[in-house]
């Protein structure tokens, strides 16, 4: 699937799982990317590239590392999920990810993980097997 295919698939879930909290979405597949507003002024990130590479940017402020991402743009990560990893908010290091790249199944996830604050909280890390 190419990463326009991506971005499409994504943001139509995006839509619909986020609908109530989105105060704006911008598909923007000349910057490959998905940029969402939500009404508490969170801004979600969704990219993907044709190698496979993908990035899920959660900015809670302007604030130096007040953000969460999940991608698999390096491998340095010593990680059970690896090259997949998640940065938790406030943090460089990389942990651990649920998230694969595929859009049909990150983005549901993703909206959940949202939707119940989870990602809001510093500490938190995901329990890979």
């Amino acid at each position: 699937m190419s990463s326009l295919e991506k971005l499409a698939k994504s943001k139509s879930i995006l839509e619909k799982e986020l609908s109530i909290q989105v105060k704006n979405l911008n598909f923007e597949p000349k910057l490959a990317r998905i940029h969402i507003i939500l009404r508490d002024n969170i801004q979600i990130f969704v990219r993907y590239n044709n190698y496979d590479e993908y990035s899920y940017n959660i900015v809670f402020s302007k604030r130096e590392l007040d953000r969460c991402r999940f991608d698999n743009y390096d491998d340095k990560w010593e990680v059970k999920s690896k090259p997949h990893h998640y940065h938790p908010r406030s943090e460089k290091e990389g942990f651990s990810s649920p998230m694969i790249g595929k859009p049909e199944i990150d983005i549901p996830n993703l909206c959940k993980l949202i939707k119940s604050g989870t990602l809001l909280n510093k500490e938190y890390r995901f329990k890979i097997k």
